[in-house]
């Protein structure tokens, strides 16, 4: 039950979030490169990086909702996070400037070819569900560990490529 409750709530995300969406997609988004300690940190928002990095990410995010997927989380090289604008309210000026939020963290190993995919990680700190994220154990029901391709996971390891190619 906890497991299809999960990936309802991944799909939700994943629907809502237009990461690894073409060009149709209404919100805006780019990421956030941190290396494995959290330290420090780049961004990319050039269109066509990011296009590429939703393109990589895209098969590991669909291996999610796989049976099969599980594991401990990985020691993390890079992460990759992903930041949205947040949702426009009615009421609100559909041409200002929007916050954006974190939806979704992508932690790359140094060897092997399993990610970590975390869902919502603040999400005992979305309005209204911090109270039902803690009952509920949202944290671990929407953290994924997959084995992703092994160039898939060579390309998101090279994130120097990314973070000198941001314009």
């Amino acid at each position: 039950m906890k497991r299809a409750f999960a990936l309802l709530l991944c799909g939700a995300a994943l629907l809502l979030t237009a990461c690894g969406a073409g060009e149709e997609a209404a919100k805006d988004h780019y990421y956030e490169i941190l290396n494995g300690t959290g330290n420090d940190s780049s961004i990319v928002d050039d269109a066509k990086l990011v296009k590429e990095i939703d393109g990589l990410l895209e098969g590991p995010l669909e291996a999610a909702d796989d049976e099969t997927s599980g594991g401990e989380p990985v020691e993390p090289l890079w992460i990759y996070v992903c930041w949205q604008e947040k949702t426009l309210l009615a009421g609100q000026d559909p041409d200002a400037e929007r916050e954006y939020e974190e939806i979704l963290r992508v932690s790359v190993p140094d060897t092997g070819n399993e990610l970590t995919i975390q869902v919502f990680p603040n999400v005992d700190e979305v309005d209204g569900l911090s109270g039902l994220a803690e009952a509920l154990n949202l944290d671990g029901l929407l953290t994924f560990t997959v084995a992703a391709p092994e160039d898939t996971v060579e390309e998101l390891r090279n994130a120097e490529y990314f973070i000198k190619n941001d314009t």
